[in-house]
């Protein structure tokens, strides 16, 4: 009897030390307590190393939720201009995040990004994108709308959408939830309102990319006036799932792993 329990033990020691290694392989970050907890994440302003937003939290504004306020003259679409958090990776991931974002009287983005500051792009500039983005078309047309993009480009085919169907919201207040998945040199996106929603297919594209990349969020009002604000409640690695939650509570369920790793037609 003492030597099956020591076998369990030393199984249970065994199994929670993988997980606990492989949380540093994750993408994952969960945004609970009041600091990142994830410590591969880098800042980049401007595409400029190591600069953070002049107003941002984890936690403080609201609970469980990365907030950042955003900043003016911020895009991703010529150039990255945006404050932009992420994480050097090579080869696959599957990430997801739920986004708020709140403006008013500005161009806005916020969204999910795969960048390779190495690969050309089409128009032989260095730095090459595919980007899931929330974008507030300001005053003018006064909504929001969904885009899939690679840099300066979302038409003439290749599975980029510049206004992606069944999402216009009012100037203001909105959420939704977004997921990137690069298979090789294939990525697909999805978007969906609520969790418990089916991920709506946006598309597939395909994109060579110099190694590694780098994969995370980004913010910033695109203009020279307006006020934006915008919360990431988790940031999900469906494919190496971070293994214990930043609250101290206990590990991932198998059940819940299970559902990490399900299709998108059936969540």
């Amino acid at each position: 009897m003492k030597q099956i329990t020591l076998l369990l033990l030393i199984g249970i020691a065994i199994l929670f030390g993988n997980l606990s290694a492989n949380a540093v392989d994750s993408l994952g970050d969960a945004f609970d307590g009041n600091t990142l907890k994830n410590p591969n994440w880098k800042w980049k302003a401007s595409d400029e190393e190591g600069v953070e937003p002049k107003a941002w939290d984890v936690g403080e504004t609201k609970a469980g939720w990365l907030h950042v306020t955003g900043e003016l003259n911020r895009n991703l679409w010529p150039a990255d201009t945006t404050n932009r958090l992420y994480q050097e990776h090579e080869g696959d991931f599957d990430i997801e995040t739920h986004l708020y974002m709140d403006y008013e009287d500005a161009c806005t983005v916020a969204g999910v990004v795969a960048y390779s500051p190495t690969t050309k792009d089409r128009q032989g500039r260095d730095g090459e994108w595919v980007t899931i983005k929330l974008w507030g078309r300001g005053p003018a047309d006064n909504n929001a709308v969904i885009q899939y993009q690679k840099r300066q480009f979302d038409g003439g085919g290749e599975g980029l959408v510049g206004v992606v169907p069944g999402f216009q919201d009012a100037i203001g207040e909105m959420e939704l939830y977004m997921r990137l998945r690069r298979e090789k040199d294939t990525f697909t996106a999805w978007w969906k309102r609520k969790a418990n929603d089916k991920w709506i297919d946006i598309g597939e594209t395909e994109q060579e990319f110099d190694e590694p990349l780098e994969v995370g969020i980004y913010v910033g009002i695109c203009d020279t006036k307006g006020k934006q604000i915008a919360q990431f409640e988790y940031f999900e690695d469906l494919l190496v799932p971070f293994d214990v939650s930043p609250r101290a509570k206990l590990p991932i369920a198998w059940g819940d792993l299970k559902r990490r790793h399900s299709m998108p037609g059936l969540r």
